[in-house]
């Protein structure tokens, strides 16, 4: 029996699982959506401003102070990812299937990535300028983030 097989045998017989994927309770798959989304909301919404700053945008402000997001970050990263294997478990197969979901997860690990190089980074910013490498950082956050969140959403129509 192959991995695969065995998730999609657990995840079909797992009764948290099956309620979530039946019910037709609001308390069921639509909270641990609501939850997903709202994770995601602070995770990509906390990474853009921080982002954005590294980027020039409100150069008024000292850099340093933005390494306080990143707790915010990580909390709703951890959120965003425990509500995703959550979600993945309702409908394992398909969502595997799906075309979109390895460039989705490609796109999280970029930005999960990112987050990490970055977070270093800002904390050893003591008011001076963003470099270039830290610029190509903020970039590709941005992309990362911009990407997974639209693959997610277009995987629904694939």
């Amino acid at each position: 029996m192959h991995l695969l097989d065995i998730l999609q045998h657990w995840t079909e017989n797992n009764a948290f699982l099956t309620w979530l994927r039946e019910s037709s309770s609001v308390w069921a798959y639509p909270t641990v959506f609501f939850v997903h989304t709202l994770g995601l909301v602070f995770a990509a919404g906390a990474s853009v401003i921080v982002d954005a700053r590294l980027l020039g945008a409100a150069r008024q402000l000292p850099i340093a102070p933005f390494a306080r997001y990143f707790k915010a970050i990580w909390i709703a990263i951890a959120i965003t990812v425990v509500s995703g294997v959550v979600m993945l478990g309702t409908d394992l197969q398909t969502k595997l299937l799906n075309r979109l979901f390895p460039l989705k997860m490609l796109l999280v690990i970029g930005a999960i990535a990112s987050t990490a190089v970055l977070q270093r980074r800002v904390a050893r910013t003591q008011g001076s300028p963003a470099s270039t490498s830290v610029h190509a950082l903020a970039v590709a956050s941005l992309l990362c983030w911009l990407g997974a969140v639209s693959a997610g959403k277009f995987a629904a129509y694939f």
